[in-house]
């Protein structure tokens, strides 16, 4: 999956809208104070973005929503310290489970729209045998978009967001109780990006050929989270340097979404050929066609997995470790603002 956001999202790789920079630029800023800013740009652009989801005008209403969810919730978890944490604990769980009822659609939404090229990868006298199965998504997607509107009409949904609001209009206190409400922007991000990017090494040298997929997707989850911390705070470096490791990232995140693509298409294809078994008019010609297509993505996500090296290296090589280290690694006398590493 690509996360360049200078290329426009295609059928089979959605990427995330590029980030417009920070809403704290200024290095001395107070913690609490650049998150609330951060936040409500977010919350902006869900806002911006509902009435698209309701009406399910363009999948990228859709896309651009959840990518809105996402970096809330990776604003929230991440930036440790300057929220109360009853605060935390009572809004992250709402929005991973918003995050939550938005990924059946949009599940059903990317499958439909590479549907082309699945169907152009299998040999020609299956490609025609597998258009019941697009039929088959159809039905489905048209099923989950219909629950997701019913969710967002719902008074769940509009107490969160009501609620959520409501906190971020609040001034932030004078005497906060958070421990890193008054610390200046800077050095909370740099400290959480430099433990984000050890992270990523940690995870990725842990990678062998018999690793089980899940560590991949792990891996990937704490590229996002990386990618994220980058984006709110790039405004606080100099272009010249924030945008080399940003690129670099961007390059991992490709591949490691080009293999999550796959290994999501597996699974629910095997899902969907269980149910088309038990449909009496599906034909044995359209079965044989699913069956080739599980295939062949079965040796693209083979294939995938041994250039795991070739695409991770360039990340972890001692230039681009320098010039994290540089950029963001913290001096030993701010370590103790949020808890070391596991």
């Amino acid at each position: 999956m690509s996360d360049d956001p200078s290329v426009k999202p295609n059928a089979t790789s959605p990427v995330d809208p590029p980030d417009t920079g920070t809403a704290a630029p200024d290095p001395c800023r107070r913690g609490d104070e650049a998150t609330k800013a951060i936040l409500q740009r977010l919350l902006n652009e869900l806002s911006a973005n509902e009435s698209g989801v309701l009406q399910n005008l363009d999948t990228e209403c859709l896309h651009d929503y959840r990518i809105a969810v996402r970096r809330t919730r990776s604003a929230l978890d991440q930036i440790e310290g300057i929220f109360p944490r009853r605060t935390v604990e009572r809004f992250s769980p709402r929005f991973a489970w918003l995050g939550k009822i938005t990924s059946p659609p949009r599940d059903f939404d990317v499958y439909l729209l590479g549907f082309d090229d699945l169907k152009a990868g299998l040999p020609e006298p299956f490609q025609d045998s597998i258009e019941p199965l697009r039929l088959f998504l159809k039905r489905h997607c048209d099923l989950a978009h219909r629950e997701l509107e019913r969710q967002i009409r719902s008074s769940r949904y509009r107490t969160l967001l009501t609620s959520w609001e409501k906190f971020l209009m609040l001034p932030c206190p004078k005497r906060p109780q958070a421990p890193n409400a008054l610390t200046p922007i800077k050095q909370i991000a740099d400290l959480r990006i430099w433990k984000l990017f050890r992270r990523v090494l940690k995870q990725g040298r842990g990678i062998l050929p018999g690793t089980p997929a899940e560590n991949i997707h792990e891996l990937r989850k704490t590229c996002k989270k990386l990618r994220y911390m980058l984006e709110f705070f790039r405004d606080l470096h100099a272009p010249e340097e924030i945008d080399k490791p940003i690129k670099q990232l961007k390059k991992l995140q490709n591949y490691l979404g080009d293999f999550q693509d796959v290994h999501a298409r597996i699974d629910m294809l095997r899902d969907i050929s269980h149910e088309m078994r038990n449909d009496a008019t599906v034909s044995t010609e359209t079965l044989l066609a699913l069956g080739g297509l599980l295939a062949s993505l079965d040796n693209r996500q083979t294939a995938l997995r041994v250039e795991f090296p070739e695409h991770f290296d360039p990340f972890s090589n001692s230039r681009n470790r320098e010039r994290f280290k540089e950029l963001f690694k913290p001096a030993p006398s701010i370590k103790t603002l949020e808890p070391e590493e596991e």
